[in-house]
């Protein structure tokens, strides 16, 4: 009887191995389709189906560390064009260069950029978003450059090692849109909209002109929203040429601390009218203060003094943008990261958050953005820089 009962146990438990391998196998199998079928993409051909996202690639487009990269498209509906750049951080020497914060190399840039499509901001299908059947050309962010590069940068690793950071994003970003250009029917587009959060948002600041003298020249309607992309550091341009190697036509307008505000007025100049420029931001934002605070101090750390200077940054920016005919978002109410600091949330166009209207402003981010387009240019929140935390 109890050798009976062994043998019944015996044979339950291989049952039930079988059974969660089983399960196991399934599991490795949805995953797998998942990522080949969701977070992958097919590659682009010519005269995409609209609604369906392909990836976008050549030999000559590469992340950090020399591995692949690909843009993501998507043909909508409408004649206009969504060009969006996903931020990441930044290297400017040796120290960034060490450190895995500044690129994408530990997210596939597919998983990066469904996130970013899927997580209920600008570039996600959500309902009643006006966006929706807009053709999107997404840039993952995997180069440290602010999508912006075309050089090798060679540094010392933590263990001693001899290594490249392929700073590529310019050959990046245009290697994808040679291919979006040729293959997707899109070159007349009347509505063109350049936008990008963080490292993006400079990305998008730099690349504007590219693209509208390159590939949307004749666009009636041109936009630059640059989402919480502004710090301070004298060497800007000496980067820009050294360190990323940048094309001239960049350096070339890179003339002051202020990388963004240098870009916007470049833009200005060129387009004059022609053109609606859109920079937004929190009050205190933490990610942006801590970076001002090590471009400055050489001290990648943040506490709620960092977060004052950057709060009075941002007041002394003001008078400058609005000299460039910018249009300004500024809000507060959601915090960093859930820490207790008077210190502000960092970015905002990847978030649901984008679609739903502040209190102060009594207008929604989305709702100032889409104003703009149509060529209803306001401000929202300017007197938060003068509000006491």
């Amino acid at each position: 009887m109890a050798k009976e009962k062994a043998n019944t146990k015996k044979k339950w438990r291989k049952t039930l191995l079988k059974v969660l391998g089983i399960l196991v196998v399934v599991a490795l199998v949805i995953g797998l389709l998942v990522y080949s079928f969701v977070l992958q993409y097919p590659e682009l051909k010519e005269n995409p189906i609209i609604g369906k996202w392909y990836r976008v690639s050549d030999s000559s487009m590469k992340d950090s560390e020399g591995g692949s990269y690909h843009a993501l498209f998507n043909k909508g509906s409408e004649n206009k064009v969504m060009i969006y750049f996903a931020g990441g951080g930044v290297s400017i020497n040796d120290e960034t260069a060490r450190d895995d914060t500044y690129n994408t190399k530990l997210v596939k840039p597919d998983m990066l950029a469904n996130t970013t499509m899927n997580m209920g901001g600008l570039a996600s299908d959500v309902e009643g978003s006006p966006f929706k059947n807009w053709s999107m050309i997404l840039f993952p962010y995997a180069t440290g450059d602010f999508h912006s590069g075309t050089g090798e940068f060679r540094y010392t690793d933590k263990d001693g090692k001899e290594k490249i950071l392929y700073h590529n994003g310019y050959t990046n970003y245009s290697a994808a849109m040679k291919q979006i250009m040729e293959k997707a029917g899109i070159e007349n587009a009347d509505t063109v909209l350049v936008t990008g959060y963080s490292a993006g948002g400079w990305g998008a600041a730099i690349l504007a002109d590219d693209i509208y003298t390159n590939y949307f020249l004749n666009a009636a309607n041109k936009t630059l929203f640059v989402d919480s992309s502004m710090a301070l550091y004298d060497d800007w341009h000496d980067t820009a040429v050294n360190v990323w190697q940048s094309p001239k036509s960049i350096t070339d307008n890179i003339k002051t601390d202020n990388l963004t505000m240098d870009m916007l007025r470049h833009l200005r100049e060129k387009y004059g009218d022609g053109i609606h420029l859109l920079y937004g931001t929190s009050t205190r934002d933490g990610d942006l203060a801590k970076v001002q605070h090590y471009f400055q101090n050489g001290i990648m750390d943040v506490d709620e003094t960092v977060a004052d200077i950057y709060q009075q940054t941002l007041k002394e920016a003001i008078p400058q943008f609005k000299e460039l005919n910018v249009s300004l978002f500024i809000w507060d109410g959601i915090s960093y990261y859930n820490d207790p600091r008077n210190m502000t949330s960092h970015t905002i166009i990847a978030t649901p958050v984008v679609w739903v209207p502040f209190e102060e402003q009594n207008k929604s981010v989305a709702e100032w953005l889409t104003d703009a387009i149509d060529g209803n240019l306001n401000d929202y929140g300017l007197d938060l820089v003068n509000k006491t935390y």
